[in-house]
């Protein structure tokens, strides 16, 4: 079913100061090691007093019951179980390079915070019965190891059953995850939030982390780590910023996609062609190699989580709504399931 969509228009967003209060060890790679090891994490707590219509939502830092920081995967009835999506894609990128970009729609009465960011329950207490929305989100904060079994901190436990506190209602949501501990986790732990009983995280490799990735994530990672790190050349591509490393500057196609051209794939060949064997709520939990560039494809590149250039990545639990209203049409919002949209990272002392 053709999808109509928004036409293009520039975001208005706002830069804004945070305290930093809590360090995560390790590194922030995913479903790779495409971090660099000499950089620790550093996420960023709002002191922004949030909008008017986010007041109730607004203590997002808020440390959940120790009765609820203490479930755990066996405690849940929530499981994981293989599932295969459409994988016949119908996508035609329109020919028109603007049409590549969707626009916010300004009908729906959410605010965002001064960095641009949409708090994930705003939007889905203001979605309208006939609308529909999936939640594309990394992660909670996961331990220091990196691997497919590296778990979730307590930290990021109570994390993610906030949000789904936040979102308690009757209606069930469905939930996805990559073939990891801490993706799936994230996704009970939000159900367990909102209460849901026999909630099930379906593992869907589609939203492994490497959409926009012609290679393996290893190749990329052997590619990158020693000329200047993944971050640093992910956002330099993301962003259309000069590469600073030449060898990468000169191949970097071979590896990597168009921002654009797959963004825009991703929203209508993973989201809007199964969309309608979801539920009106979905969420979808990958990991940031995926969504560092989703996010910053979502928003035309306005958001600012350019680390080659202050710092900032994507923040446990933050990335991109795709919300569909009755008329079919689709807008993106860049939203956070956490404080803060971004993460901040600074170079460890030799």
């Amino acid at each position: 079913m053709p999808i109509a969509h928004l036409l293009s228009k520039k975001f208005c967003l706002f830069t804004g100061a945070f305290a930093f209060t809590f360090f995560v060890t390790g590194c922030s790679g995913d479903s790779s090691t495409l971090a660099p090891a000499d950089e620790q994490a550093t996420v960023s707590s709002a002191t922004v007093t949030p909008p008017a219509s986010s007041a109730s939502v607004a203590s997002s830092a808020t440390v959940v019951t120790s009765s609820e920081a203490t479930v755990t995967s066996s405690e849940t009835t929530i499981t994981s179980s293989a599932v295969v999506e459409s994988s016949e894609s119908t996508y035609v990128p329109p020919e028109d390079p603007a049409d590549l970009i969707y626009s916010i729609d300004p009908s729906l009465a959410v605010q965002p915070d001064t960095d641009g960011f949409y708090y994930v329950a705003d939007i889905y207490k203001a979605l309208p019965a006939t609308s529909k929305v999936v939640f594309v989100l990394r992660h909670s904060e996961r331990g220091k190891s990196e691997g497919q079994e590296s778990q979730l901190t307590e930290n990021g436990v109570q994390m993610a059953q906030k949000l789904g506190a936040d979102m308690v209602s009757e209606e069930s949501f469905y939930y996805a995850s990559t073939d990891f501990i801490r993706t799936r986790e994230t996704c009970n732990n939000i159900a367990i939030g909102r209460g849901e009983t026999g909630a099930e995280t379906v593992t869907w490799d589609a939203i492994n982390g490497g959409y926009f990735v012609k290679v393996s994530t290893d190749a990329l990672d052997s590619l990158l780590r020693n000329r200047g790190g993944s971050w640093k050349n992910l956002s330099q591509w993301a962003y259309g910023a000069p590469i600073s490393n030449k060898y990468v500057a000169g191949v970097i196609d071979d590896y990597l996609y168009d921002l654009f051209e797959r963004g825009h794939r991703f929203v209508n060949e993973v989201v809007l062609a199964n969309m309608g064997k979801w539920k009106r709520v979905s969420f979808l939990v990958s990991h940031d190699v995926l969504l560092e560039p989703l996010t910053v494809y979502a928003t035309n590149r306005q958001i600012d989580l350019k680390f080659y250039d202050g710092g900032k990545w994507i923040n446990y639990m933050a990335g991109v709504a795709v919300v569909v209203n009755e008329a079919g049409a689709v807008s993106l919002f860049p939203v956070r399931g956490a404080d803060t949209g971004w993460m901040y990272y600074v170079k460890q002392e030799e």
